[in-house]
């Protein structure tokens, strides 16, 4: 739509040098690494040396690794608040996926050679061996992204005079674990707004994801949330020779797992659309050894990705089922008089409090410090719900219920606002502008994997805020959560990225042609359209 003049192949060693910084979430250094390369990418730009102010690392606080966003401001010749953010994720998952290619991972040229030499499905070959695909950690998520936006920075940089608005680039750490990154970004958009700064949209640069045709290019007007329920099934210890004078917390387990599982009563359709159902990301018990003891309590966490649905809907489903599910392993034990108790875990704080006179937010703290560092926050959370149980002599049968961090909220274009229908009406614009060259790009709702879009607006009410306050274990345990905060921020959201296929996989992989040719001029046909 515009005339632009973007190095397609300086954006693809920018990309190789990028991918050749491990940047692997909760490294030691990486993603420091990669706040680093990209500061040094900008630092010499002409812009930035006679405004040094307006490029810093941003320490996140309270961080465990101490690691820092990228800001940089690059503000228009006229004086204006009105600004426009980029934004993307500088970390990777791990390489352990690679099998023996993975320190080969973060080369991906050497890397794509050697995948060709292995054994591989004939889809994944077949488009290696065009030439027109790119395999390597971060090649698609989302380092591409972050390229292509490094290049719109660059661009403005160079031609300040076509700039009406502000551009601020946030390249964050820890979306790939618990989002602190962003939760720091949000703190510094909150402070620019108080500054009178408005914030016009955020647009991120994810890749494709999706269960539907992953060949054509893809727009997102918005972002799935994500939520981690848990339980912590009771029972009552007793030797397995004596099974029956017990209540075995995994049986009740077992059976509210099969209810939970691919459920269709959590499976969302959203203008259309099926989204993904919930499913079991993890089941433990607590002891430590060996032991011929019906076990007394025994946890599971699920995943959920969310549309619409409200945090109270999602735990009333749960306790819902938890009932349903006790019932048929009594049955199963021949116990059909018995009935178990659906304990939230704001009634088991409650209850902790009273006892011991204890604050129980103090009390998590405390037992998270006391938690080996490797242990994730996950179990290190279900440990503590665990140890209430445990000060509180709890006997099933009964379920503990609630949810474990992280905790994403949804974000989607509700076409309420101003801002909102404008995004809209730009999507479709840059998407019929490519049809005479008869290039597909498709419009899509809601982003279908994790991002950090889902942190910049809180589209839920009082209500949501205060259960998820109560229920969450260890909410503010990380960075905290200030939904209040994100309530207020309500900045509108786009996600404009790459096509990439099999992220987190051996075969991660991008496809050239569109992040070479299409994907910058996008992105900046957007920031026209976006500033007129």
């Amino acid at each position: 739509m515009h005339p632009y003049e973007t190095d397609a192949d300086e954006m693809l060693r920018f990309l190789l040098d990028f991918c050749a910084v491990s940047t692997v979430n909760g490294s030691k250094h990486g993603e420091n690494d990669g706040a680093q390369f990209l500061y040094d990418s900008l630092k010499n730009m002409e812009y930035f040396k006679e405004h040094p102010d307006c490029l810093f690392l941003q320490p996140v606080e309270d961080d465990p690794l101490g690691r820092c966003n990228l800001a940089a401001f690059l503000k228009a010749p006229h004086p204006t608040k009105k600004t426009i953010l980029l934004s993307g994720h500088i970390d990777t998952v791990d390489t352990e996926a690679c099998g023996s290619l993975k320190n080969l991972a973060f080369h991906p040229a050497e890397y794509t050679a050697a995948l060709l030499e292995t054994d591989l499905k004939e889809d994944l070959r077949r488009e290696l061996q065009s030439g027109e695909y790119l395999a390597g950690r971060g090649t698609a998520d989302m380092k591409s992204g972050l390229a292509a936006q490094w290049s719109v920075m660059k661009y403005y940089a160079a031609n300040r005079e076509k700039l009406k608005v502000n551009l601020l680039w946030i390249p964050v750490i820890d979306e790939e674990n618990n989002a602190n990154g962003i939760h720091q970004a949000v703190r510094y958009f909150s402070s620019l707004q108080r500054e009178g700064y408005e914030l016009l949209c955020c647009i991120d640069s994810e890749p494709t994801i999706t269960p539907d045709s992953k060949e054509c290019g893809r727009i997102y007007l918005g972002s799935i949330g994500m939520v981690t329920p848990f339980v912590l099934a009771v029972g009552k210890e007793s030797h397995v020779g004596e099974y029956y004078e017990g209540i075995s917390a995994a049986l009740m387990a077992f059976h509210l797992g099969i209810a939970v599982e691919n459920n269709p009563a959590f499976t969302e359709t959203f203008k259309g659309k099926d989204y993904p159902p919930i499913c079991c990301l993890r089941t433990m018990d607590f002891r430590k050894s060996y032991s011929v003891t019906v076990p007394n309590r025994f946890a599971m966490y699920f995943n959920y990705l969310f549309v619409k649905k409200r945090p109270g809907e999602i735990l009333n489903l749960i306790s819902s089922l938890s009932r349903t599910s006790s019932e048929k392993a009594f049955a199963q034990m021949g116990k059909t008089s018995m009935a178990a108790k659906v304990i939230p875990f704001e009634e088991l704080c409650a209850e902790y409090e009273k006892k011991t006179g204890k604050n129980a937010e103090e009390s998590l703290r405390e037992f998270m410090l006391r938690c080996p560092r490797e242990m994730d926050i996950q179990d290190c959370c279900l440990n503590f719900v665990n140890e209430l149980c445990g000060i509180l002599h709890k006997e099933g049968p009964a379920f503990i219920i609630g949810f474990l961090p992280p905790y994403c909220p949804s974000r989607v274009n509700q076409r309420e606002s101003a801002a909102e229908l404008k995004i809209e009406a730009i999507v479709r614009k840059l998407i019929d502008s490519r049809k005479k060259d008869h290039i597909q790009i498709e419009l899509s709702e809601v982003y279908e994997g994790i991002s950090d879009l889902s942190e910049l607006g809180f589209q839920g009410d009082s209500r949501d805020i205060s259960l998820l306050q109560k229920n969450l274990v260890g909410l503010n345990a990380g960075t905290p959560y200030h939904f209040e905060e994100m309530q207020k921020l309500d900045i509108p959201v786009v996600n404009i990225g790459p096509i990439g296929k099999d992220a987190h996989k051996l075969g991660e992989r991008l496809y050239l042609p569109y992040f070479k040719e299409m994907l910058p001029k996008l992105l900046l046909d957007f920031i026209e359209e976006m500033q007129a």
